[in-house]
């Protein structure tokens, strides 16, 4: 994919990402590397589905988060490795909402926030995704998922995981934390920190 086909047709994505376009290159497909383009894109290995899963958990329990997905990047784009949803889990049983949770993948040309996360490395921390400040960001909530599935996403934290040589390979993304008693509650600074520890101890992992 080259850089000018993305769906940031303006604004400080698309300016930061031409700005380091030698790093961008890196995430080229493996066609293109066949064509002689580039270098083949990160990729997290042959980390197994349960490390994932583990990983997933113990960032909500971090968070008190009530939902969350790690997305582990492809050629194809953004891979839904692993998903819990608490709500959709008690309203459609657990096989139904993870199949639910992990259909398809997420186009890197989309303009999401866990593509904005991976080519850009940088943290996205969101009181409320659907605040309409949200619309002057280089990224876009897209509601499409809530509206169908009757769920309603307020807080949402979003981190690149890293490889263990720094490439970084997916995005960790966590929505809906919970203070002490329960309500939903912005994701913290502290929290922030604390699951950037966190994927730091595992980036060993995804070789």
């Amino acid at each position: 994919m080259a850089l000018d086909e993305l769906a940031y047709g303006r604004g400080p994505t698309l300016e930061w990402l031409r700005g380091h376009r030698p790093e961008f290159e890196r995430y080229r497909t493996s066609a293109d590397v066949g064509a002689g383009h580039g270098i083949d894109a990160p990729c997290a290995g042959a980390v197994s589905g349960e490390a994932v899963d583990a990983l997933l958990a113990e960032a909500r329990r971090l968070t008190r988060a009530e939902a969350g997905t790690v997305y582990i990047r492809e050629a194809a784009g953004l891979r839904f490795a692993a998903a819990h949803n608490e709500a959709l889990e008690r309203g459609n049983g657990w096989a139904e909402a993870r199949r639910r949770l992990t259909h398809g993948s997420l186009p890197l040309d989309e303009r999401s926030i866990a593509s904005y996360v991976l080519l850009t490395h940088r943290p996205v921390n969101l009181p409320d995704a659907y605040d309409g400040r949200v619309d002057d960001q280089p990224y876009v909530f897209n509601p499409a998922w809530d509206l169908k599935n009757d769920y309603r996403t307020r807080s949402m934290l979003s981190l690149p995981i890293r490889g263990g040589r720094g490439d970084v390979v997916g995005v960790l993304q966590l929505i809906n934390a919970r203070d002490e008693t329960g309500a939903l509650a912005p994701f913290s600074a502290g929290a922030e920190e604390a699951v950037g520890v966190l994927l730091v101890g595992w980036s060993q992992r995804f070789r």
